[in-house]
C-alpha cells in the first residue's frame, strides 16, 4: 500500500503531478496550491492516499500527513467522493475545516465546488462530534493545578486550547458552559458550539 513517496516531478499536469522514484513514474493527483508551485525536476515529498474504485485506481497526495488523514475521514461520508473532499480542501484547507465541523458552519463547507447546502449539513452531522473529540484527544489533558475535573470539562477545555484559546480563557469558557442549565448531559459538539458563541 502506498503510503508517502519522495521523488522527481517528471511533469505537471492540469490537476496532477508524475513523480519519478527508482525508475518508476507515478501519476499523483493533488490540490491546485501543489499545481502552482509544482516545477519539472524538483524533488516533493507528498504523503500519499489509495483509491480503489471498480474500474480504477489512483493517487492522491498531499503535502502534510494531516490533510492525508482529514480528506479520507470527509470520504466516510455518504456523497463525498474524492473530488468533493479535494474541493473542500482546496478552498478552506484542514484547520478551518476542522473549526467549521466543530462550529457547526455549513454555509463555509458549502462555499466550495460541488458541496450544496444539504450536503454541507450531511458532513456537519456525521463528522462534528467526532471531529470535536479527534480535536480534544490530540490536545490532551490540561496539566494545571485548577484544570476541570469531569471527563467532559477536560475534552472541552482540551479541544478549545487546540483551536488557539489560552488555558485560563478555555478553563473560563469551560465554567460559562457549565452555567447554562440548558447544556447539561449535552454533546462536546454542543458545549464547543455554545463556548465559541461567547467569543464571537
Amino acid at each position: 500500500m502506498y503510503a508517502f513517496i519522495s521523488g522527481e516531478i517528471a511533469w505537471v499536469e492540469e490537476d496532477a503531478l508524475v513523480v519519478v522514484r527508482d525508475g518508476l513514474g507515478l501519476r499523483i493527483r493533488v490540490l491546485p496550491q501543489v499545481i502552482a508551485d509544482a516545477r519539472d525536476g524538483a524533488t516533493i515529498e507528498l504523503y500519499l492516499h489509495h483509491l480503489v474504485r471498480e474500474d480504477a485506481e489512483q493517487l492522491v497526495g498531499f503535502r502534510s500527513r494531516d490533510q492525508e488523514r482529514l480528506f479520507a475521514t470527509l470520504l466516510d461520508v455518504s456523497g463525498v467522493g474524492p473530488k468533493v473532499a479535494l474541493a473542500l480542501l482546496s478552498a478552506h484547507g484542514a484547520d478551518r475545516i476542522r473549526r467549521a465541523l466543530v462550529d457547526g458552519d455549513e454555509a463555509l463547507l458549502a462555499t466550495a465546488s460541488g458541496v450544496g447546502r444539504r450536503l454541507a449539513a450531511r458532513i456537519v452531522v456525521e463528522l462534528g462530534e467526532r471531529m470535536a473529540r479527534e480535536t480534544a484527544a490530540a490536545q490532551g489533558g490540561s496539566s494545571s493545578g485548577d484544570a476541570p475535573r469531569s471527563d467532559e470539562d477536560r475534552d472541552l477545555a482540551a479541544a478549545l486550547r487546540s483551536l488557539g484559546f489560552p488555558s485560563r480563557e478555555a478553563r473560563d469558557l469551560v465554567a460559562t458552559v457549565n452555567g447554562d442549565d440548558s447544556l447539561r448531559g449535552a454533546s462536546l459538539t454542543d458545549r464547543l458550539r455554545a463556548a465559541l458563541k461567547e467569543r464571537a
